[in-house]
This record gives C-alpha cells, structure tokens and sequence, in this order.
C-alpha cells in the first residue's frame, strides 16, 4: 500500500513549527532574563557595592537579559516560521497544480 498526498500533514507541520516559534521566543527570554537578573545579583555581592543598589542592578540585568533573549529568540523564530511559509507554499503550488 503506498502512502497517498495528504495537504493537511503539511498543514499540521506549519501550525506546529510556528508553535515552537513562539515557545522559542518566550524561553529565550526568560532564560535570559533570568541570567541577566541572576548577573545582575552578582554584582551587587561585590565589595564596594551598597546594598541599597540591588533592586536596581538586579532589574536592570534582567531588562537587559530579556532584551536580549527576546532578539535571540526572534532570530531563531524567523528560521522555523521561514520552514512553515516553505512547507504551506508546497502545499499550495501542489493545491494550484493538482488539475
């Protein structure tokens, strides 16, 4: 028995990757966001630096961090939507040429 063309296995791999386009996205960013608080942490434990001061190095690292996962993210994002479009123009080339 030999496997038929189904359009909608190429419709649920679209769908799919660009669901681990947006789940690539927010773990970026808040991986980063929290190394960059954690960094930000870090400072604040070496000498000379008030303690007073660690709500702020602490927020900016994290702001920071997640700025920075955030274009990560997004980077990694485009490459998995970029093989969604492919895989959907595929589907309709084959959808417009079936006849």
């Amino acid at each position: 028995m030999a496997t038929q063309y189904d359009p909608a296995v190429i419709q649920k791999l679209a769908d799919k990757l660009y669901s681990q386009a947006n789940t690539v996205v927010f773990l970026w960013t808040l991986l980063l966001l929290l190394v960059g608080g954690a960094g930000g942490f870090f400072v604040t434990t070496q000498p000379g630096v008030p303690d007073k001061n660690l709500g702020m190095f602490v927020g900016i690292g994290a702001l920071v961090g997640a700025i920075l996962g955030y274009a990560i993210g997004q980077a990694r994002a485009f490459q998995l939507r970029v093989l969604a479009q492919t895989a959907l123009c595929q589907r309709q080339i084959e959808i417009n040429t079936r006849r």
